[in-house]
């Protein structure tokens, strides 16, 4: 008899990887989603597609929903956020939906404080783990003068300010720049940062499943190779490169937050400085995850497991096969030479044997509009 369901929000890539990862342990995915032009809902691994309100325009709507249908959708399932605004949606209306789900991440409390950049980087600080020079805002003025140029504004809640400015950060060539950037996001949680000159290929994350006792269940490192757009864009060809630093300063960073779950602590190489500098953490599965996923360190099917009451440990890792995001890659082939996509690689979107999430990926390609996901 099956386990218990797992319900994939929202499902394009990252609930593509997410859905064939549990489908292949036997697990019944069922994907949610605004928008039916998401790539997962087109797989084989999904057995049934709803489509549900978008909780950053209807977070109560969202929670109605789950607990209204919990029946349907199957009592009991294991909840899989694929981005912030779905996680926090799930966070903070966690009474209600514990009752009828099982959540195999922290609470509130905790995801909100590894999302806030002001306390992520003041714990960074005192457990000495090294961080780009990065400055408040509480004074726009001050910080103009102190910082060095080029810089940018960040936020701490990535889509509410990708929405509104349709940028992922604001970048400053000067102090009024930054000092007009700062006036408007001054109702968003934004720091201000100097940009590191990081060389190419040098953005790796430290991917892992923590269990609710604070045990590292599985834990892997990929280094981005290329990110489209280039800048601040997503992987779009990603590594697997394990360095020792980069496992011990991510794990202690989610510790001191006492984060349990799925996550990724992003981190960026400074030459000036011969330094990884952390960067970010992302309290929930991400883009690339089915590179983990293929070199042994299952990260979903790790959450689920200890959900359901068995949990489990990753085995040995496969070093050094390559994810790539098809599309993406192939866009930006066209600008320039790009890191090979060759060995063994892990395709985003392509598998022979479920194609239907790739025929998918042509459709949205065409007049009836792209699918956005913030992934």
């Amino acid at each position: 008899m099956p386990g218990p369901r797992a319900l994939v929000f929202n499902c394009h890539i990252t609930g593509l990887a997410v859905a064939r990862s549990l489908a292949a342990h036997g697990v019944e995915v069922i994907a949610l989603d605004p928008d039916p032009r998401g790539l997962g809902q087109a797989s084989k691994a999904v057995v049934r597609r709803y489509a549900c309100p978008n909780p950053l325009e209807a977070e109560t709507a969202f929670a109605d929903f789950l607990v209204e249908r919990a029946d349907e959708l199957g009592r009991g399932a294991v909840l899989f956020p694929t981005n912030d605004e779905w996680v926090l949606a799930v966070a903070r209306n966690r009474k209600r939906l514990a009752e009828c789900y099982r959540i195999p991440f922290s609470e509130l409390a905790a995801v909100d404080a590894v999302l806030d950049k002001r306390q992520l980087y003041a714990k960074a600080e005192r457990l000495g783990i090294p961080i780009p020079r990065t400055y408040s805002l509480a004074d726009p003025a001050g910080t103009a003068r102190a910082i060095r140029y080029p810089a940018i504004v960040k936020p701490a809640e990535q889509r509410r300010f990708y929405d509104r400015f349709g940028v992922k950060v604001f970048r400053a060539e000067n102090a009024s720049e930054l000092v007009r950037f700062a006036h408007q996001a001054a109702d968003l949680t934004c720091v201000a940062q100097e940009i590191v000159d990081v060389p190419a290929g040098g953005f790796y994350s430290l991917c892992s499943y923590v269990g609710p006792n604070g045990e590292v269940r599985g834990a892997f490192v990929g280094r981005k190779l290329e990110q489209y757009p280039e800048g601040f864009g997503t992987g779009c060809l990603v590594v697997g490169d394990q360095v020792a630093d980069i496992v011990e300063r991510g794990t202690a960073i989610l510790r001191e937050f006492g984060y349990h779950g799925i996550s990724e602590v992003e981190f960026i190489f400074d030459p000036e400085r011969n330094e990884h500098l952390l960067l970010d953490v992302n309290p929930r599965v991400w883009k690339w995850i089915a590179l983990p996923i293929a070199s042994g360190v299952d990260l979903p099917w790790l959450a689920y497991s200890e959900a359901i009451g068995k949990p489990a440990s990753a085995g040995a890792i496969r070093d050094g096969l390559r994810w790539i995001y098809e599309r993406d890659y192939a866009l930006l082939s066209r600008e320039r030479r790009l890191f090979a996509a060759t060995g063994d690689v892990v395709n985003a979107v392509w598998d022979p044997d479920d194609p239907g999430p790739f025929a998918q990926l042509i459709a949205n390609e065409g007049p009836g509009g792209k699918y956005y996901c913030a992934c």
